[in-house]
């Protein structure tokens, strides 16, 4: 498949470009239940901490906002967030999708949340991810 021939031939410059990205601890493994919410609602709080790692802010929206019920709580998420890194959006359409799926293929069973990834690459989305990538990373 073309698609995979690309991501080898740019491996490297895929990873540079990650790893350009400023740093901070991501929660990755965003999941409602896992959100404590003072009474007021004025703070909240997140635990189960088992997939904390280091990793670029952008990771973390997309991943809270995609569990987020609708459009209004996502809105406000990323209103409270506040400011990220916007290039971090175009490295995340890369390396999103193949750490999804580095991760569903190291199951036993392939998970259906990765059906998603796996249609990326065949219809060409991936594909012009990783060509806007490699534009707006090329040699900076």
């Amino acid at each position: 498949m073309p698609v995979w021939r690309a991501v080898e031939a740019n491996f490297e410059k895929i990873c540079d470009a990650v790893n350009r990205l400023p740093r901070t601890l991501a929660y990755t493994d965003f999941y409602f239940t896992n959100l404590a919410a003072a009474r007021d609602g004025s703070r909240v709080l997140m635990f189960d901490y088992n997939y904390l790692c280091k990793s670029y802010v952008y990771s973390d929206i997309r991943n809270v906002c995609s569990g987020l019920g609708n459009e209004e709580a996502r809105a406000a998420f990323l209103s409270a967030y506040g400011a990220f890194d916007r290039r971090e959006i175009v490295v995340d359409g890369v390396a999103s999708e193949l750490a999804s799926l580095m991760i569903a293929c190291r199951r036993e069973t392939f998970p259906n949340w990765a059906n998603d990834s796996i249609a990326k690459m065949k219809d060409g989305r991936f594909a012009e991810a990783l060509k806007k990538l490699l534009v707006n990373f090329d040699d900076k």
